[in-house]
């Protein structure tokens, strides 16, 4: 059974900004995401300071890309954030990467490398504490240089921060992962590196 979110979805812009958003989602997702038309239409000034987030989260950080991504989508299912890991998952899936590598904490992925454990160990403390043990902090800095450990919390951080958005407004799964594979736009012009 799908929820509805709290407040009812907008479709008029309110900006022109607003509307060249939904229609970009439109064209490389194949529908607005709900966030877009439950959020930024009613908030359109933050629309352009969390794209350059986006952007920031997208091309503008050195871990590796297959990391990034599942940073995003492990933080976001410890959240219970269904929106932010669908999207997350199915824009890691338009850029290519296998879908058994993304799956969540509990399934059985091909075996991670050291350093991705080291990661996903890295942000599961954080989820579940705020913060790490000294152990961990050591872990992850023996496979990360410092610049990459504050990205890597940054990364869980933002993605935090979107989770919280989207439950506090019960935004659910826009199924994106059944829709994006199969759409034609090229996604990189939201996601290239």
């Amino acid at each position: 059974m799908e929820i509805a979110p709290r407040l009812t979805p907008l479709d008029q812009a309110p900006s022109v900004g607003t509307w060249l958003f939904m229609r970009l989602c439109r064209w490389l997702l194949g529908k607005v995401m709900m966030p877009a038309r439950v959020i930024y239409t009613r908030m359109p000034r933050l629309l352009f300071p969390q794209m350059l987030m986006y952007r920031l989260a997208a091309r503008g950080l050195s871990l590796p890309p297959a990391l990034v991504h599942r940073v995003q989508i492990r933080v976001s299912v410890h959240h219970g954030c269904a929106f932010c890991s669908d999207i997350h998952r199915a824009i890691a899936l338009r850029e290519g990467h296998r879908p058994e590598r993304l799956d969540a904490p509990g399934t059985t992925p091909p075996p991670l490398d050291a350093a991705e454990q080291v990661a996903l160990a890295y942000v599961d403390e954080l989820c579940a504490h705020t913060r790490t043990s000294d152990a961990t902090f050591a872990a992850a800095r023996a496979h990360f240089s410092e610049r990459q450990i504050v990205e890597l919390t940054w990364l869980y951080a933002f993605t935090t921060y979107l989770n919280r958005l989207a439950g506090a407004f019960a935004i659910g799964s826009d199924d994106f992962c059944a829709i994006v594979p199969r759409r034609g736009a090229d996604p990189s012009l939201l996601t290239r590196r």
